[in-house]
């Protein structure tokens, strides 16, 4: 049995009737020692009060931080067990707006040592100029353009370790008659030779302060976020790697050149061997409008959560692919979280590809009049008229005569604060919105809208005899004909009286 030493130094007060012992102790066994003699001599009244000393506050305080600690380790564990999420629901129901929840939530706050460039477009002379420009136009050796750490970046991309014979050979090819004695030379006098070091000219300077480098600093949430739009031209090479055509010089040539996915989950890893825990989060916009089996390739098993590389005691770990272009490896860091948005209005879930189906947790989107009652004038009333009643109503109608896809979203009728502006947002968001969905089917908008004044929705009778020889179209119409169409001249007053016929008066106005 473990023994301590109790220090029990007591003194009591006497209160009359009742008495306060006033003493400090040290150790659990003082503590089960004072509890022992309150048991024996004591009564049900009589209790133990503890404060604890400054340095035992400490060692809790420091205990509770701990345990927060692991908290939010086992949060951002449950975190990465959702690598891939898409977003889907009917336009308008705050897809692009859980995105923005995503980047606070994911990769705000981040900080990394390096910058990214953006070098599309630019050529060695280009990355040449921007080294002169680096260094403020100094004179400066080879050796001293291949170490700026623009040519380095520039030449990491090329796949290039030792750019120093391409550096040498696009200068010679511009140097001014009294530098060199080549025969190739371009004809363009943008380098000139001083003191055994290289210089722009006057007409070099000019062109190098057109040159442009986009660059996103490592302290920028943007260096941990990359934004996608898939379409029916989007493929292999622009998301993998392809082999694209590359203009210099005047001169064709073609090089294997990376794709966006590819370079992002470089980034990633690059990051976490430079011992960082940052998170990158790759959104890809209209997923399913894209094919995804020529966009992925046999890649995509890469990016389910089980087959993604992780960085452990300094080497990588994980499952990996061959590219075909470029024969390299190809794999997907576990910091990297794709996430995804679909319109169901453009697609249904169900057609969607069966291989996507199976990697991403899907999180359904769909229209909250929650939203426009917190949002929308005085909980979602704009004077007497009800907004929120007004999109539940209508997207009832929906569901009943297309589906519940192609429903109104909330954001439709967010920011809209007055009569004129909700008329506006009819007239130029929703009216069209609904003539796409019901295909011009005039009668089942204006069921949609309860148009039952035709203040939007107008009808009129149509006598084919005055268009067509009755001859000509006796098998396909009779005489005469409804024809609908839509009124563009709605007053403010007809607006009123048509925005309160959507849904039944009581329902709309408070009486």
């Amino acid at each position: 049995m473990r023994k301590s030493n109790p220090v029990c130094k007591t003194t009591e007060i006497d209160f009359g009737e009742a008495s306060l012992w006033f003493g400090s102790i040290a150790g659990n066994d003082a503590i089960y020692l004072i509890q022992g003699i309150l048991n024996k001599f004591g009564n049900e009244e009589d209790s133990i009060i503890l404060y604890y000393t400054d340095k035992v506050e400490r060692k809790i305080s420091e205990d509770t931080e701990k345990e927060v600690e692991e908290i939010f380790k086992e949060e951002k564990v449950t975190e990465r067990r959702h690598l891939n999420t898409i977003l889907f629901g009917p336009p308008g129901t705050g897809k692009t707006h859980e995105v923005e929840s995503y980047k606070k939530n994911l990769i705000v706050d981040q900080a990394t040592n390096d910058d990214e460039y953006h070098f599309e477009g630019l050529g060695w002379r280009h990355v040449i100029y921007l080294a002169f420009k680096e260094n403020n136009y100094k004179p400066m050796t080879v050796k001293e353009i291949e170490a700026t750490e623009v040519v380095q970046k520039f030449a990491a991309t090329k796949k290039s370790k030792t750019p120093y014979g391409t550096i040498s050979t696009a200068i010679l090819e511009h140097l001014t008659a009294e530098s060199t004695t080549i025969a190739n030379r371009k004809g363009t006098d943008l380098f000139t030779k001083k003191n055994n070091k290289w210089q722009l000219t006057e007409q070099g300077r000019n062109e190098a302060e057109e040159v442009m480098l986009p660059k996103v600093a490592g302290n920028s949430i943007d260096y941990f976020y990359d934004f996608i739009t898939f379409h029916q031209s989007f493929g292999y090479e622009d998301f993998i790697e392809g082999i694209r055509a590359v203009v210099n010089e005047k001169e064709v040539s073609y090089e294997v050149q990376e794709g966006v996915f590819l370079r992002f989950c470089r980034k990633a890893m690059k990051d976490i061997e430079n011992g960082n825990d940052n998170n990158f989060l790759f959104v890809i916009d209209e997923i399913n409008r894209g094919n995804i089996s020529k966009i992925f390739g046999e890649l995509i098993t890469l990016i389910e959560g089980n087959k993604r590389i992780s960085y452990v005691d300094g080497r990588w770990s994980g499952m990996q692919a061959t590219l075909p272009y470029s024969g390299e490896s190809f794999v997907v860091p576990d910091n990297v979280y794709i996430l995804g948005t679909m319109n169901t209005a453009d697609r249904s879930i169900a057609t969607i590809d069966t291989a996507l189906r199976r990697r991403f947790d899907f999180v359904e989107m769909m229209p909250d009049s929650e939203v426009v009652r917190r949002e929308v004038g005085e909980e979602g009333m704009i004077g007497d008229v009800d907004v929120a009643g007004i999109m539940e109503v209508m997207n009832q109608r929906i569901q009943f005569l297309y589906d519940r896809e192609h429903t109104l979203g909330h954001a439709l009728f967010l920011e809209v604060e007055s009569l004129e502006e909700l008329k506006h947002r009819f007239e130029n968001k929703i009216i069209p919105l609904l003539q796409e969905y019901f295909f011009d089917d005039y009668q089942k908008i204006k069921a949609v809208l309860n148009d039952v004044e035709g203040i939007y929705i107008q009808q009129r009778q149509e006598n084919l005899n005055d268009l067509f020889d009755p001859q000509l179209i006796v098998d396909w119409y009779d005489e005469s004909t409804e024809v609908f169409e839509l009124n563009h001249d709605v007053s403010i007053g007809d607006f009123e009286q048509f925005i309160r016929n959507v849904i039944s008066r009581q329902e709309v106005v408070n009486e």
